[in-house]
């Protein structure tokens, strides 16, 4: 899970000074009044692939979640990070003084690795507020949205790409062949210390961390994962003591998972987002549910209704500081 607020510079500063960004993105909400966001990440449910239910471990006794399948070397991987914050305080600290505001609204960020072999890329394709589109009385059932959903009026990182390569010292940053470009250099060198982490954690790589490969699962059982066992859930650095509930077992665009909900607290120090900001973050997860793959050892969706504090900047440097409830989805499509 990455309960990171991606941009987080950039939001408040477009909080706090954008206002022409505000008049506009008004305008835009009367103007359309609300349609279902065609960005949202896909839902759960429907049928599993039948190439994929061959592989299912399934039996009277409940199901197992396999680990003993080779991991694609190669594959595509689509994550949508979207949170929405409910009076959440943002608070801005530098040798300037300080800003403070409440913010209601949605963000989201959508980035896609492709691993080859040793090679990865890494590609942001939006970062910014989601706006709530809605049609007006006067207009047409039928009519269809004429704006896009997602705006970036603080683009930050959107657009970015980067590539890494593995080597006998870990994985490096390549040469570059042209002219170099501030954002893509800057998200490189912030990712690069804790790239492993990223890429297990975002389903690139295998977890480290997984259930047992011979326990069945029925409804109702229960795992408490704490200590070593915290990376099954946060790769990297994180403590804390989380109570994961068995439901069933469930399809995610095709894909064979296990359903559980989840509850509990957790403390990340050094999380990093997939722009390469790193946070240290205190959080409580009052309810939400995950979706864990049945014959791979990664996650392919989070659900959190949390309260948290996280804290981003260190040092004398500027410090960003947000406090209060935050709902979050994380969605990973999948595509070996």
């Amino acid at each position: 899970m990455k309960l990171l607020l991606v941009a987080l510079p950039f939001l408040l500063a477009g909080l706090c000074s954008c206002d022409k960004a505000k008049v506009v993105a008004e305008s835009v909400k009367m103007k359309l009044g609300g349609v279902t966001d065609p960005g949202a990440p896909a839902e759960p449910g429907g049928e599993v692939e039948p190439a994929l239910a061959s592989q299912v471990d399934n039996a009277a006794e409940g199901v197992r979640f396999r680990r003993d399948l080779e991991f694609p070397s190669g594959l595509e991987v689509r994550v949508t990070e979207r949170r929405i914050f409910k009076n959440t305080r943002m608070i801005s600290t530098s040798v300037l003084g300080s800003e403070a505001v409440t913010y209601n609204g949605t963000r989201e960020t959508v980035g896609v690795f492709n691993l080859s072999e040793n090679r990865v890329v890494l590609s942001i394709e939006k970062a910014g507020e989601v706006l709530e589109l809605k049609k007006t009385e006067d207009e047409s059932a039928q009519s269809k949205p004429t704006s896009e959903s997602v705006t970036s009026a603080d683009k930050g990182i959107a657009g970015t790409r980067v590539e890494f390569v593995k080597g006998a010292t870990g994985w490096q940053i390549p040469a570059s062949k042209g002219p170099v470009e501030f954002n893509n250099m800057l998200v490189e060198q912030n990712l690069r210390p804790s790239l492993p982490e990223v890429l297990v954690g975002q389903g690139v790589l295998p977890r480290t961390q997984w259930f047992s490969s011979t326990r069945r699962w029925i409804g109702g059982d229960k795992f408490v994962i704490e200590g070593e066992t915290m990376a099954l859930l946060f790769p990297g650095k994180s403590s804390g003591k989380v109570t994961l509930t068995y439901e069933a077992a469930e399809a995610l665009k095709g894909h064979p998972c296990g359903r559980f909900s989840v509850q509990g607290d957790v403390s990340l120090k050094g999380d990093v987002s997939l722009g390469g900001e790193s946070s240290d973050s205190e959080i409580t997860i009052n309810s939400g549910k995950i979706w864990c793959s049945l014959i791979y050892p990664l996650v392919l969706r989070e659900e959190y209704e949390t309260v948290q504090t996280l804290v981003q900047g260190k040092g004398k440097g500027p410090k960003f500081r947000v406090q209060g409830t935050i709902h979050q989805v994380v969605a990973r499509q999948w595509n070996p």
